[in-house]
């Protein structure tokens, strides 16, 4: 028998998460959870029951995966859920290679989707989204609430820190570090450390510098 799970996000990222639990034998998705879509609504042949608020009505805590890319919204939606209510299990598409598993370790919550790689001596936090066909390298920490976005490269010895997003097609040399809150161009190849909360794109990465909308230049 199929363990039940909610989905909670019934947008793009939600109907990807649903797709690939329908390539897993141990969950069933039971319904969406989303705070915009009128309850009721269908998706996917897959009905919104509701917000957070449905979750008080299961008599024990029921199975959930948050379907947020952002990883701002993602952790905030976390915090806002009382634990005793949900359990966050790991969800791995059955396509996802884990080299030497044994020393491998996958925070609650975390999705690993079909093409990942990761190979030796790895740390995922919780709630981590590892898109399709990303690569991590030896001895490596990627931290909670991070999304990496799909055909991302992170190379051996990288730590990256809490509520990171890191662009589609991205690639992470060796030993660098990524600090909070980080934003990582779609494309871009990152050769130095990225401070927290600093936003860089190019080839290599260079720090986004913000200009000034013409109305209001002088």
């Amino acid at each position: 028998m199929k363990t039940p799970l909610l989905i909670y996000g019934a947008g793009g990222l939600g109907r990807e998460l649903l797709s690939l639990v329908h390539a897993l034998e141990n969950f069933e998705v039971i319904g969406f959870l989303d705070d915009h879509i009128p309850r009721d609504t269908t998706v996917k042949g897959i009905t919104v029951l509701g917000g957070a608020e449905v979750l008080r009505s299961f008599e024990k805590p029921i199975n959930v995966v948050l379907a947020f890319g952002d990883p701002a919204m993602k952790a905030a939606k976390a915090v806002s859920i009382p634990h005793n209510l949900v359990r966050y299990p790991q969800i791995i598409h059955p396509r996802a290679i884990l080299q030497d598993s044994s020393s491998i370790k996958i925070g609650p919550g975390s999705v690993l989707c079909a093409g990942v790689v990761l190979t030796t001596d790895i740390v995922i936090g919780d709630h981590t989204l590892i898109n399709l066909n990303c690569t991590v390298g030896h001895d490596s920490r990627i931290g909670s609430f991070c999304s990496l976005m799909p055909g991302v490269h992170v190379s051996g010895e990288v730590l990256i820190s809490n509520e990171v997003l890191i662009g589609a097609g991205a690639t992470i040399l060796n030993q660098l570090e990524i600090g909070a809150k980080a934003k990582i161009g779609m494309g871009s190849v990152v050769i130095r450390n990225v401070d927290a909360g600093l936003m860089v794109a190019g080839v290599p990465a260079q720090p986004m510098v913000s200009r000034p909308h013409p109305k209001f230049q002088s």
